[in-house]
C-alpha cells in the first residue's frame, strides 16, 4: 500500500470509528471494544489449539460479511478460484455471527456451499486465533484491494461464460413470483433493478466515501426507455433515500412495505439487468449471473466484473485548470484507483457525474445487445482497445473482461491520447444501432 493511501486509510478508519462511537454512544462502544479485546485474549489462550487446527488444514476465509457487496463477491470469487484449481485443498470455512451478516438470506446461499461457523463465542475465539496468523486465508484482494488490481476481475475473466454458481432455490423463486405480483408487476413481466448510492448510505463512512454517491434522478431517462420497451423498473435501496417521483412502470421498492433482505436477493437474482453504480448491491446480481450497467463508476479504474457488463466512469476535472483530465492522465497512475475523498481533494480533482443522456445511451446499448439490435463498428472496437491499453497493472480494474459504453467513448474520444483522435463519422459509426 502506498504511503499516501496508508495514511488516508488509517485516517479513514479513525474517522469512521469516532463517528460510530458518536452514533452508538460511549458505553456501547466501550462494551464492543471490551468484546474485541476479550476475543484477542481468548485467541491467545487458545493458540495451542489454533496451531493444531492450522496444521490439520483448517482455514478461515476472511470474508467481510457486514457489507452486501463483499458478502456477494468474496465467496463467489473463492469458490470460482477453487474450481479453477487456483487453491490447495484445505478445510475451508468462514465466520458468520448473526450480528455481522448484512443479509442472512444471501448468506444462506453461501452456507450451502461453504462450511459456516455461526456460534458467537466460537466466532470470537477463531477470530482471535486468526488475528495471530493462524487458521487464516486472506481474501482481501478479491474486492478491497488498495493500490493494486482487485482479483475479482482476473477470476471472473478466467471463469468466462461458465454458468453462475448461484441460482434461486425453488422456494425463493415461487415466493418471488408472488412478491412481484404484490409489487404490481404483471405475470412474466421483465424488470430492471435500479440503484444509486446516495448520501446517508453509511453515515459513519460518509466523510471518506461520499465521492461514490450519485443522483438517482439522472437515471430517469433510462428508466423511461426501459418502460417504453415493456419492462419495469424496481428502485432498490434503504428507506432513508428520497422517494422517486411516481411514474408508470416504476416501483419505488426502497419505500415499499414488502422490502426485505430475502426479496432484495430475489430481485437482484431475477432482474434483466442491474442499473447501478459503485455501490456493492450490483454484485448480488453478478453472483447470480445477471448483467449490470454501472454508471458514475469511481474510482475511474473500476469496471463491471462480468464479461457482459457495461460501465461508464465519472470524469475527473482539474479544479484549478477547469479542464477534464485525459484518460491517459488517469489510467496507469495512482489517481485511477483513489479510494478516499481526501485523495481527490488533495489532488485538486473534481468528480463529474454522468449526464442523464449518457446513462440513457448506455442503457440502450445494454438493452439492444442481447436482441441483436446493436453492433459495434470497427472504430468502436478500436476505442475499446485503446481505452483498455491505458490500464496499468496496479489499476483497480486491470484485466477486466467487461466493456465501457460505446457512446461514452465516442463522445469523449478527445480524452484519449491525441494520436487516437479519429473521425467516427467518416467511419460510419454515428449510429451503431440497427
Amino acid at each position: 500500500m502506498r504511503l499516501e493511501t496508508l495514511r488516508c486509510y488509517v485516517q479513514a478508519r479513525g474517522s469512521s470509528a469516532w463517528a460510530r462511537v458518536r452514533e452508538i454512544g460511549f458505553l456501547k462502544a466501550a462494551a464492543r471494544l471490551g468484546v474485541h479485546l476479550g476475543s484477542l485474549l481468548l485467541g491467545l489462550l487458545l493458540a495451542p489449539l489454533g496451531l493444531v487446527l492450522h496444521l490439520a488444514g483448517f482455514r478461515r476465509l476472511t470474508f467481510i460479511t457486514a457489507r452486501v457487496g463483499h458478502l456477494a463477491a468474496e465467496p463467489d470469487c473463492f469458490l470460482k478460484a477453487r474450481a479453477l484449481g487456483e487453491l490447495p485443498e484445505r478445510r475451508w470455512f468462514y465466520l458468520a455471527p448473526a450480528d455481522r451478516v448484512t443479509n442472512a438470506s444471501l448468506g444462506s446461499y453461501w452456507s450451502a456451499l461453504i462450511p459456516t461457523l455461526r456460534n458467537p463465542l466460537a466466532c470470537r475465539a477463531v477470530a482471535g486465533m486468526s488475528a495471530l496468523g493462524l487458521l487464516r486465508h486472506d481474501t482481501t484482494d478479491y474486492v478491497l484491494a488498495y493500490d493494486r488490481a482487485a482479483q475479482i476481475y482476473r477470476i471472473q475473466k478466467s471463469w468466462g461464460n461458465r454458468p453462475p454458481l448461484l441460482s434461486l432455490t425453488p422456494e425463493d423463486a415461487a415466493w418471488g413470483a408472488e412478491s412481484l405480483r404484490a409489487l404490481g408487476l404483471p405475470p412474466r413481466a421483465w424488470f430492471v433493478c435500479v440503484h444509486a448510492r446516495e448520501g446517508g448510505f453509511a453515515p459513519h463512512d460518509e466523510a471518506v466515501q461520499r465521492y461514490r454517491n450519485s443522483d438517482i434522478l439522472s437515471r430517469l431517462p433510462a428508466l423511461r426507455e426501459i418502460v417504453a420497451r415493456g419492462g419495469w423498473c424496481i428502485r432498490m435501496g434503504g428507506a432513508n433515500v428520497p422517494p422517486l417521483p411516481e411514474a408508470p412502470g416504476v416501483v419505488d421498492y426502497a419505500h415499499h412495505p414488502l422490502r426485505s433482505e430475502r426479496l432484495d436477493v430475489v430481485l437482484c437474482a431475477q432482474a434483466r439487468f442491474f442499473l447501478g453504480d459503485s455501490s456493492g448491491l450490483a454484485l448480488v446480481s453478478s453472483a447470480f449471473g445477471r448483467p449490470s450497467l454501472l454508471v458514475n463508476m469511481v474510482p475511474f479504474a473500476a469496471l463491471g466484473v462480468l464479461p457482459f457488463d457495461l460501465s461508464i466512469p465519472k470524469l475527473y476535472r482539474h479544479r484549478r485548470e477547469g479542464r477534464l483530465l485525459r484518460f491517459d492522465e488517469i489510467l496507469g497512475t495512482p489517481a485511477a484507483s483513489y479510494r478516499f475523498a481526501e485523495q481527490f481533494e488533495r489532488a485538486g480533482i473534481e468528480l463529474v457525474e454522468n449526464s442523464p443522456e449518457e446513462i440513457r445511451e448506455a442503457a440502450l446499448e445494454l438493452l439492444d445487445r442481447p436482441e441483436g439490435l446493436w453492433t459495434a463498428c470497427p472504430e468502436d472496437e478500436r476505442l475499446q482497445r485503446r481505452y483498455f491499453s491505458l490500464q496499468g497493472p496496479r489499476d483497480y480494474g486491470f484485466g477486466a473482461a467487461s466493456r465501457v459504453g460505446a457512446a461514452f467513448l465516442r463522445k469523449y474520444r478527445h480524452l484519449l491520447p491525441p494520436d487516437d483522435a479519429i473521425s467516427l463519422e467518416a467511419a460510419g459509426c454515428e449510429e451503431s444501432r440497427q
